[in-house]
């Protein structure tokens, strides 16, 4: 590699990072506010928390891969215009075409990547993601039980004063809601959890049981020297789950069951042709990008209109593939859509980086 296309592709690709690395961050915190509430709900891990964040960066890389390198490729381009160092390989003797090489180079790389993404690593990591929050969701057992603090998963909400030094749990106290037809509070001087069965079980001992029915408004006390209590009542411990287009290979893609509806079949098509127009789109944003903030001559007053003509550009061809998706539902006959989208702008992007202005 030519020491100019050395320079520009170790500034692209620096540049890639940082907005990329941002972006993730950002969405991260801000679905973190939505995983609180769940987290709380269900007793989750503080290593189980990130886990899940981890389960959703192959979703999230498919769509923030080209964006970041379209506003990477803008950045630089625009930065290099204003320092004249276009300017300078134009006089060397290199084409448009040839100063883009770097980029075109950098991108083929992270379409080579989101390839590997959207074939095996979204669909590995939708899958375990699912299988998490219904073990999450059924898995009673995982409760901390920390004293002196409320433990609170869907309609279950369960407090222990302490812990002896044998895993004893003392003071408890746990209220019911499971049920639509009544609620539950139980209080026990003692008790301690076993796993029998796939099932988490409570064993309590001296204690009561007040049950509050909710069609005639009377509550039932009873008191107990031993009692069992189901964390896992009412949960299905084996859980038969029907995948989503999203969470299969492709191999399950191109091989549905004979059981499946026409409607599911239609959205397997809509995610097979996702699944191979998804990773070019880093090819696409950056033919655009770089093809029409290079166009005509440079302004010492900026690069705006250029700029502002990318972005247009890229919108209307991101528009147009998730308006060739929508069409593919209805019908297959209209597959071809979104490769032909692609090649257009490709074509157009060509004409512009081979032109003189």
């Amino acid at each position: 590699m030519k020491l100019y296309a050395r320079y520009l592709f170790q500034k692209t690709a620096f540049a890639f990072v940082a907005i990329i690395s941002v972006l993730i961050l950002l969405i991260w915190f801000s679905r973190a506010i939505g995983f609180v509430k769940y987290v709380t709900e269900n007793g989750v891990s503080l290593s189980q928390f990130f886990y899940l964040f981890i389960l959703i960066l192959p979703w999230l890389l498919i769509f923030i891969a080209p964006i970041s390198l379209f506003a990477a490729i803008l950045l630089i381009f625009n930065r290099m215009l204003t320092n004249n160092e276009i300017t300078i390989f134009k006089n060397s003797g290199l084409t448009k075409l040839q100063i883009c090489y770097p980029v075109i180079l950098l991108a083929t790389i992270i379409s080579l990547f989101c390839f590997i993404v959207s074939f095996y690593l979204m669909p590995y990591a939708n899958k375990e993601l699912r299988l998490s929050r219904v073990n999450i969701e059924n898995n009673y057992a995982n409760l901390s039980f920390n004293p002196q603090t409320f433990e609170t998963l869907k309609d279950l909400t369960i407090y222990a004063r302490g812990r002896d030094k044998n895993n004893q749990l003392l003071g408890i106290l746990l209220h019911d809601k499971r049920n639509s037809q009544y609620s539950s509070t139980i209080t026990a001087q003692s008790g301690r959890i076993s796993i029998e069965d796939k099932s988490a079980l409570l064993y309590m001992e001296n204690g009561t049981v007040q049950r509050f029915n909710y069609q005639d408004k009377k509550t039932e006390i009873l008191n107990f020297d031993d009692y069992v209590f189901n964390l896992t009542e009412n949960q299905k411990s084996d859980v038969v789950l029907r995948w989503k287009a999203s969470e299969l290979y492709m191999h399950e893609l191109f091989n549905p069951s004979k059981d499946i509806q026409e409607s599911e079949l239609a959205k397997y098509r809509v995610e097979i042709n996702q699944r191979f127009t998804y990773p070019l789109l880093p090819i696409a944003f950056t033919f655009i990008a770089a093809a029409f903030v290079l166009r005509g001559q440079f302004n010492r007053y900026g690069n705006l209109r250029n700029t502002v003509t990318a972005i247009i550009a890229s919108v209307i061809f991101l528009g147009l593939t998730i308006a060739s998706y929508t069409l593919i539902e209805f019908s297959p006959n209209f597959a071809p859509l979104p490769y032909l989208n692609f090649l257009l702008f490709l074509v157009l992007s060509l004409k512009l980086l081979e032109s003189t202005k």
